[in-house]
């Protein structure tokens, strides 16, 4: 009796442990469908329509391509397969234009075509033997879950297309962004009104950048791309890069601080296994319906030697900060999106206003949990900053609300003194172009940075001169429970960026010139509003003067 009990009691515990996987996703553990098989569909994408979340991938036996797999679910946590959506048919062809037993199908991408009522979707097709076909199948169905039948295999443009996506736009139109020119380039193009081939030309993006896995997404006017490098099967650190019309050729990035191999665009992963995209490489960003701005990073822990068994990263994405980032957790659902946004970015500093200071890179609040400032997850420890403004041009004192004392840079470090009324109690805020600050010292020029230049929580906030190289941006932000009265920054416009930059400040520091005698002429250079001299220079009109730490600074002649 003691047997069967003990029995029992296993089962049941094991029955509760498998009801409570299915509320929750654990990034990189056996994912399980209704069935208790592990889910099979690598590479994929998830739609939702009429009340359901339906997820496509590569089925894979081991390492076999073996059609299109479909699941469904109503909660994203609990998944029943059902019919693959593609199934091998047909015999292969030599040209090369069917789905039959033995070819290879990667990374299907499933939109619908209001127009038409058809669901489309694209899948990168290669012969089964190498990968030098390099071509698309497009299939259609009329239910979301497939049967799928083949339209046609091609070279879209007569390009090479290698790992692709698909992304329908807020507008209707839809777009097929794949890697190309031997993985070297990424193409865009338009589809027809049908989605069932592109439109003629093609934007060549981040040419010679040798991304792939590419992910698309739309926050506001601004699209976003995350990307993967060219290691093979091995995971490498993922990129994002951002444009204002997925046709333009020139997509941006912010100053690249992170990438020693010399690519260009920034890692979105911020914590410890960022080095390898937390061993993944992307295949999609879903954004989840009924909750603006909140996304899932859906990526792929490849098992090179056994596909079907490859593991699945499904992470939240946020992009509180302006740019997309994606945190780790060992297990999430998604409350995680319940109040990622709470704190928003300020539309400009006002007086008196109550702030936190989020640093750019990592998406993190800036914190007091002990005697320094660090990068802090939310929490509790999270510091809230009040702003004072003084009578000299983009300058404020900082007050802790919580201690009442104010920053002061103290032999370059940061002190929290009693208010008084000396520079050293004086910050500058350097307004940049996507609405951070770099926030310096008056009296010293030390600015406000991350140690190391790393994201990871618990990093400290230090002093340093000005330099380019070192992470020294921060956001304002406001808890928006608190002050629903602030006005909050558009910053996913383009008409914020154009703003910004008209309301820098023009090089940086604006100087009064006394003494002079013409148009050059020895004097001395002072700080506007301070009296405070800087040093002396060989002036002429418009040229830069070196004011303090190296920095050439333009000056106005008053």
């Amino acid at each position: 009796m003691k047997y069967k009990t003990k029995n029992v009691l296993s089962l049941i515990l094991g029955l509760v442990a498998l009801q409570a996987a299915a509320q929750s996703i654990s990034p990189g553990h056996t994912w399980n469908d209704t069935n208790g098989s592990s889910i099979n569909a690598h590479g994929g994408c998830v739609v939702y329509a009429d009340g359901y979340y339906y997820w496509f991938g590569e089925q894979r036996s081991t390492n076999k391509s073996d059609g299109i797999s479909c699941y469904r679910s109503p909660n994203l946590y609990s998944w029943t397969k059902l019919s693959r959506a593609v199934t091998p048919t047909g015999t292969q062809t030599d040209e090369n234009r069917d789905i039959a037993s033995g070819r290879t199908l990667e990374r299907p991408k499933v939109i619908y075509n209001a127009k038409t009522g058809k669901w489309v979707m694209w899948i990168h097709w290669e012969n089964g033997n190498d990968y030098g076909q390099a071509k698309v199948a497009v299939c259609t169905a009329d239910k979301p879950e497939g049967p799928y039948k083949l339209s046609d295999v091609f070279r879209p443009n007569g390009c090479d297309s290698r790992d692709q996506t698909l992304f329908l736009d807020s507008d209707g139109q839809a777009y097929h962004i794949y890697s190309t020119n031997m993985n070297s380039n990424t193409n865009c193009e338009r589809l027809s009104d049908d989605f069932l081939t592109p439109t003629e030309g093609y934007a060549v993006q981040l040419k010679g950048r040798r991304y792939e896995a590419a992910a698309i997404f739309k926050v506001g006017e601004l699209y976003w791309g995350v990307f993967s490098g060219c290691t093979g099967w091995d995971p490498n650190p993922g990129r994002f890069m951002w444009t204002y019309d997925l046709m333009n050729e020139t997509w941006q990035a912010p100053a690249d601080f992170r990438a020693s191999d010399g690519s260009t665009g920034i890692n979105f992963c911020v914590d410890n296994g960022k080095n390898n995209s937390y061993q993944s490489q992307s295949n999609y960003v879903f954004p989840v319906p009924g909750r603006d701005k909140c996304f899932i990073y859906m990526g792929d822990r490849w098992n090179s030697s056994n596909i079907q068994s490859s593991k699945h990263i499904w992470l939240p994405l946020s992009v509180r900060s302006g740019y997309p980032t994606v945190r780790w957790y060992d297990s999430w659902d998604l409350s995680v999106f319940d109040e990622m946004y709470r704190m928003k970015r300020m539309k400009e500093p006002v007086d008196g206003a109550e702030v936190y200071l989020l640093e750019k890179y990592s998406n993190r609040l800036v914190s007091r949990p002990k005697a320094s400032l660090t990068l802090e997850n939310d929490g509790n420890s999270n510091t809230c900053f009040i702003l004072h403004k003084t009578d000299k041009p983009y300058v404020y004192k900082i007050e802790n609300k919580e201690m009442g004392l104010y920053m002061e840079s103290v032999y370059e470090t940061t002190r929290w003194q009693a208010p008084a009324d000396r520079e050293s109690q004086e910050w500058r805020l350097w307004l940049e172009e996507d609405g951070y600050y770099r926030i310096e010292n008056v009296a010293d020029g030390a600015c406000l940075s991350v140690s190391g230049n790393t994201t990871e929580a618990g990093t400290t906030i230090y002093l340093s001169a000005a330099n380019t190289s070192v992470h020294q941006s921060f956001g304002l932000y406001f808890d928006s429970q608190v002050h629903a009265d602030y006005e909050e920054a558009d910053m996913f416009s383009k008409a914020y960026r154009i703003r910004n930059r008209e309301q820098m400040q023009e090089e940086a520091l604006v100087v009064s010139v006394k003494n002079v005698k013409g148009d050059t002429s020895d004097a001395q250079v002072y700080e506007m509003g301070t009296g405070r001299k800087a040093e002396r220079h060989r002036l002429s009109r418009g040229t830069y003067v070196k004011v303090r730490n190296g920095h050439a600074r333009k000056f106005v002649v008053k």
